[in-house]
């Protein structure tokens, strides 16, 4: 199962505005971009603080949200039918369960403790990350917590437009000493 990790930051690192903040600040090409790949790949899955933020499921994408209290989402599931789902499931088994479904691959499209979590599992294969051209007065980065160090090599660098970067990420490249 290929895990891709599909986010946007500032270029002081910073994923979100202050959470009472609600001004824009990503492009219209990181939008397009972020629903063309999420749309292909078919599933997202995302804590419930991203999904809060979100406020509804992606639309034609299988919407897996990370919570430690799933039975309280049982209605709004409902409401969803095949298309929203709420787990307490560690990392590994949802990729199981999702696997044995027919998925090949998943879009992890935050928060920072979820990336976090599938960070430290050795789960990510990919990251898509889009530099918007902007500082912010943030209050979240692309993970909460990282223990140890996680190789990553860059495989391509695209600009979405005039001032905004997309780049691609693999997993697993051993760090080398000068």
């Amino acid at each position: 199962m290929k895990v891709t990790l599909i986010m946007v930051q500032s270029i002081n690192g910073k994923i979100r505005m202050n959470e009472n903040d609600t001004q824009k600040w990503t492009s219209i090409e990181d939008k397009k971009h972020f629903q063309r790949i999420t749309k292909e790949i078919g599933v997202v899955i995302m804590g419930r603080k991203t999904f809060d933020s979100i406020g509804k499921p992606l639309k034609e994408r299988l919407n897996i949200v990370l919570t430690g209290s799933p039975e309280k989402y049982n209605d709004f599931e409902k409401m969803y039918d095949k298309q929203l789902y709420f787990t307490d499931m560690i990392p590994e088994k949802i990729l199981e369960h999702l696997e044995n479904k027919g998925y090949t691959n998943v879009a992890l499209i935050g928060g920072p403790t979820i990336n976090s979590l599938f960070l430290e599992k050795d789960l990510i294969d990919e990251i898509l990350l889009t530099i918007e051209p902007v500082i912010i007065n943030g209050d979240l980065s692309l993970f909460s917590y990282v223990n140890g160090i996680h190789n990553f090599e860059l495989k391509n660098i695209v600009k979405l437009n005039k001032n905004s970067l997309l780049l691609k990420y693999v997993k697993n490249v051993p760090f080398e000493e000068d």
